[in-house]
């Protein structure tokens, strides 16, 4: 059994995203239209409540602000999107607009309506989460009982419309007994899976999430090994797209380099995108887009570079540095270094003794 990745195509859009990094373009935006959710994961890293949520006029206003700067995937999620009633309407403007659409939801309010209506306007992906392959298990860690029927249902609900959804699962203590299971569950109902260690902390910087991480030895028990097709060739992969061709509009008009890296760039209520992307982007996000990976003091001299899932993101939450180290990306590179079959028989990296 092994960690599953979708293996990515050539599509002419990764071309497109690549360009517009080094043009400071923000091809790609990450919608949070809100952070309420009728799921409470024991896990997750949304532990922000706001209640003053842009209007459905407010959003469309940003789409329209993007748009002219250059926008061209929008990546539409919560909390559980569908809470807001008017989710579709914001989608099918942003469709109408000419964006290209991406979903992430839990699954569980999802009806025959709501999954025709979504392959209707076309997104090229819809992602939700499965936390185990029983009732009991992925009940637990949503702590909502009826959930699992629920994603399952939802899950259909797109396979049997031509949509194949991608199926998210954290590897997490509750679960790591259930990965096979998960992946031949979600295969024989339409989706495909997407099985990982990357627990994240919370947006405000809390580790909580982290006590639900297995041991190496409790992975080792399971027979689970990562997936090779994820490692890097060149050294660490912390240097990522945020604020430079990718942004993140929070439920009250914040924006941000990405959803998880809690730099605020300013509000959408009190100036527009260009101003805070193009024409007076503050001091640290005119750091973070200079940076090298040459600035990644801790990471350039680290044997387990290969195996690092660094975030940019999640180094800034835990060291206050766009360029520090990452405690949580270190551990979970050396979680793959050790389950890794071909590093089985080799010497152990000196940073590992």
């Amino acid at each position: 059994m092994t960690e599953q990745a979708v293996k990515p195509r050539r599509y002419l859009l990764q071309d497109v995203l690549a360009r517009c990094s080094g043009l400071r373009i923000p091809a790609q935006a990450v919608l949070e239209l809100t952070y309420r959710c009728n799921l409470q994961c024991v896990h997750c890293y949304v532990d922000i409540k706001e209640t003053d949520e842009l209007t459905l006029n407010e959003w469309k206003e940003v789409i329209d602000q993007l748009r002219a700067a250059g926008t061209i995937y929008l990546l539409l999620t919560g909390g559980e999107i569908m809470l807001r009633p008017d989710f579709l309407e914001i989608a099918a403007y942003s469709r109408s607009s000419g964006f290209i659409l991406g979903l992430m939801t839990n699954c569980t309010l999802v009806t025959p309506d709501m999954a025709q209506d979504i392959a209707e306007l076309k997104f090229t992906y819809v992602t939700t989460s499965l936390h185990g392959a029983s009732a009991a298990t992925n009940d637990a860690v949503t702590r909502v009982n009826g959930s699992f029927e629920k994603i399952l249902e939802g899950i259909k609900l797109f396979a049997d419309r031509g949509l194949t959804p991608l199926v998210q699962t954290v590897v997490l203590k509750q679960n790591l007994n259930e990965l096979e299971q998960i992946e031949k569950l979600v295969t024989s109902i339409g989706g495909r899976t997407n099985i990982d260690i990357g627990i994240l902390p919370s947006k405000t910087g809390d580790d909580f999430p982290f006590q639900y991480e297995p041991s190496v030895a409790e992975l080792v028990s399971c027979g689970w090994h990562p997936n090779t097709d994820n490692l890097t060739d060149n050294g660490v992969s912390g240097l990522c797209k945020a604020g430079k061709s990718m942004c993140s509009i929070s439920p009250r008009g914040d924006v941000f380099p990405c959803p998880m890296f809690p730099l605020k760039l300013g509000n959408l209520r009190q100036s527009s995108f260009d101003i805070l992307w193009r024409l007076e982007p503050c001091t640290e996000l005119r750091y973070l887009r200079s940076m090298r990976r040459t600035d990644l003091y801790a990471c350039n001299e680290c044997h387990l570079a290969t195996y690092c899932h660094r975030c940019t993101g999640t180094a800034y939450l835990e060291s206050g540095r766009p360029d520090g180290p990452s405690s949580s990306a270190c551990r979970q590179a050396q979680m793959r270094w050790r389950l890794n079959p071909a590093t089985e028989a080799t010497p152990c990296p000196k940073n590992l003794t």
